[in-house]
Parts: structure tokens; sequence; C-alpha cells
């Protein structure tokens, strides 16, 4: 190399497929079902936010990198709108993934039902995207606490006695869920005397 060249850096081949293709390639884990799903729940709450819908989800429309999944960039897809087509759609692309996934039961019946309370209720976003990221949690807590020796399930069988912390924040995060209507109701009642 002379003095005057500059080494540039090798460019690196960034791949991007479809959930279709994803899907096609083999068979999903329940951890990126939950992830993918999350990552698109959370961009479509974020339009709905801004009183957008995408307008067009689909398997197809969703796109898989290293950074995980994005709805596809389309110039027109974009409208003013409630967004319950769009959750009635997440619904259909939350079930044809966890129709190709291999993974506990209960927690695959839990994803079905998500996915059908958005198809036939057409819930709100936010809702959905809480109910993942509980899932998640469980997921997260179910995969830690699996038996790896004799020796650590006897240790984690005392520990599992006493709540943990990630134990502790699970419930006041559930608990802040539904102390807010808890409190409404009391305050209605108290103030109805």
């Amino acid at each position: 190399m002379s003095a005057n060249a500059v080494a540039l850096p090798e460019r690196v081949e960034v791949r991007y497929e479809s959930l279709v293709e994803r899907m096609d390639r083999g068979g999903l884990s329940l951890a990126e079902v939950l992830g993918y799903a999350t990552q698109i729940a959370a961009g479509l709450r974020d339009l709905h936010t801004q009183r957008l819908v995408y307008g067009a989800v689909s398997s197809q429309l969703i796109v898989i990198g290293a950074s995980g999944a994005t709805l596809k960039s389309s110039g027109g897809l974009r409208r003013l709108g409630d967004g319950r087509r769009d959750v009635a759609a997440f619904g259909a692309v939350l079930a044809e993934m966890v129709c190709r996934v291999d993974g506990p039961e209960d927690l695959c019946a839990e994803l079905i039902a998500i996915a059908a309370r958005c198809q036939n209720d057409a819930c709100d976003m936010r809702r959905v995207l809480i109910s993942l990221r509980l899932l998640g949690l469980r997921l997260s807590t179910a995969a830690a606490r699996r038996p790896v020796s004799t020796q650590r399930t006897v240790t984690r069988n005392r520990a599992a006695a006493k709540p943990g912390f990630a134990d502790r924040i699970r419930l006041r995060f559930h608990m802040s869920l539904h102390w807010q209507p808890l409190a409404n109701l009391a305050a209605f009642g108290h103030s109805s005397k």
C-alpha cells in the first residue's frame, strides 16, 4: 500500500427478508414469534397514537432484519383512521406465525387467544402490546426456571419459595394495570354515599 492509499472498510451485506420468507425458511421459535409480534405491535401502536393507520398489515409487508421486525415503508399505505383493520390484520399475521411455532402449549394457546381477540374484537393495539410483553416475561421466567441439573433444581426450588426481585417487579406492574380502575371504582363508591 502506498502512503497516500486509504483503507476503506469492507462493505457489510445486510440481509432483509419478509416474514413469509423467514417462515418458509424454517420453523420459528416462540421467542422469535413474541419478539417479532411485539416489535410490529409497537410500530402499529406508534402509528395509531398519531391517528394514522398502516392499512395493509400482512406477512409479506413485514421485514425481518438484523435489528428485528419492522413494517415495510411504502409510500401510500399510511392514512388517517382508527386502526381497527390494522389490529385485525395483525391478529391474522400473529395466528399465521403461531401455526409455525414449536413451544409450550399453554403459551401458544395464549398467543392464539391474543390473535383471536385482535381479529374478533379489534381491540386497542396498546392492550395487545401489553399482553405480548407480559407473555414475553412469562416465557423468559419459564426459561430461567428450567432446571439444568439436580443441584440447581434444589437451589431453584428453595429460591422459588421466596419471591425474587423480578417477581416483585412483575407483580407491581400487574397490580398497576388493575389498580387504577379499582381505585376509580372505590372513589365512585365513596362519593355515592
